[in-house]
């Protein structure tokens, strides 16, 4: 958030630039013609018509600044050599002398507590917020539960039905939260946040740092710990940790969840549970497809992408990365990775029809009153292996 408002607080004057950490473009700011440029670039590289793509193209007079080992940026020759050093320490500055974005999907969850509090401070500053989630479309005939405001107020002891117990004093929530006795709050080790609609059963642990979307559920004798993070309309139930879900994911079961990334619409089936620690303690590798990284952390869990659902008794092992649209079955844990579209699981087992996977996420995004679109289907598409 504060690299963001750091953005959004340059001049108006700003010349045009572009950021780039060793994975690749951080943040550009260029002119439309630039921008027009850049995204049809992108998009041939997308397609497969080029080889790579390099970024913006901010022509061969652009000057380039070196930002820390790994960190260039690039201004175009619009920009002196005093402005483009000013740029320079306006950007190093707003990302607090490091690079502003995530370079793996499991450095997420080592930067919840951080994001929830920042995000926290700032939407109260704001007075409050509206979201608009990415590739959600409500129902015609239904009000999304994430189209209306949220405002914030602090949630005391005595705000709370008999026999619910608040611990520390972070705790706030938006309208229309439910919550049933035997309900604990935990907010001494960082703030829990319940956005609107939230619905919370007998005998639950929300333990902070943690942020609960609109609309979800968290079934009875869920434990919620804290550094966690939850988006719209999550059904949660067992034992999860330091983990991020995306938008209507579901963990309705008993079973334990920790150090985890799950996208939207997951479904994990009963028992489903993933291990988060090696047994000799050493760091964790994690292989995305394209060989095993080290990641360098200790705890890494299940690392899911959208539509992947599981069986009952599913267990993975420890940073484990499961693919988009994939349905997990069977007997054994599945491999450390397993590709898109795969159906059951085993390493040459077959794959899962796009078709019928269309199918489904069209009938599990409806059961949420949500429409499933042409570029639903066009994202499918593009993400299966070859026929």
């Amino acid at each position: 958030m504060t690299f963001l408002a750091g953005l959004l607080a340059l001049p108006a004057d700003t010349p045009p630039f572009a950021w780039f950490d060793a994975d690749g473009l951080v943040a550009a700011r260029l002119e439309p013609g630039q921008g027009r440029a850049a995204a049809a670039s992108w998009e041939a590289w997308r397609d497969g018509r080029t080889p790579q793509w390099s970024g913006p193209d901010l022509g061969a007079a652009a000057r380039e600044h070196r930002l820390g080992d790994d960190q260039r940026l690039i201004c175009g020759a619009a920009a002196d050599e005093a402005a483009s050093f000013r740029l320079a320490g306006l950007l190093w500055a707003a990302a607090a002398g490091q690079s502003p974005a995530w370079r793996h999907v499991w450095d997420l969850v080592p930067a919840t507590a951080a994001a929830l509090d920042g995000d926290l401070r700032a939407a109260l500053a704001a007075g409050g917020w509206t979201r608009r989630p990415f590739a959600l479309w409500g129902a015609a005939d239904a009000e999304p539960i994430w189209a209306a405001r949220t405002e914030l107020k602090r949630g005391e002891q005595g705000d709370l039905p008999p026999g619910a117990w608040l611990l520390g004093e972070d705790f706030w929530w938006g309208a229309g939260v439910t919550m049933a006795p035997g309900a604990v709050v935990d907010a001494r080790r960082g703030p829990v946040v319940l956005d609107r609609g939230c619905d919370i059963a007998p005998h639950t642990l929300l333990e902070g740092p943690l942020y609960l979307g609109p609309g979800c559920r968290v079934k009875a004798g869920a434990r919620l710990y804290g550094e966690s993070s939850f988006g719209i309309g999550n059904r949660l139930a067992g034992e999860i940790g330091e983990s991020t879900f995306g938008d209507f994911a579901n963990k309705q079961h008993e079973g334990f969840i920790g150090h985890a990334v799950l996208g939207s619409w997951t479904n994990l089936g009963a028992m489903t549970t993933c291990s988060d620690l090696k047994n000799n303690y050493g760091t964790v590798r994690v292989d995305l497809g394209d060989g095993q990284v080290d990641t360098g952390q200790r705890f890494v869990g299940l690392l899911a992408g959208d539509h992947v659902k599981t069986a009952i008794g599913t267990l993975f092992n420890t940073g484990t990365c499961v693919g988009f649209a994939s349905n997990i079955f069977g007997s054994g844990m599945p491999p450390k990775h397993v590709p898109a579209f795969s159906w059951g699981g085993n390493p040459g087992g077959p794959g899962y029809g796009v078709e019928q996977a269309i199918a489904t996420a069209s009938v599990v995004m409806g059961r949420r009153q949500c429409r499933f679109l042409a570029a639903h289907r066009a994202l499918f598409e593009m993400l299966a292996p070859p026929a």
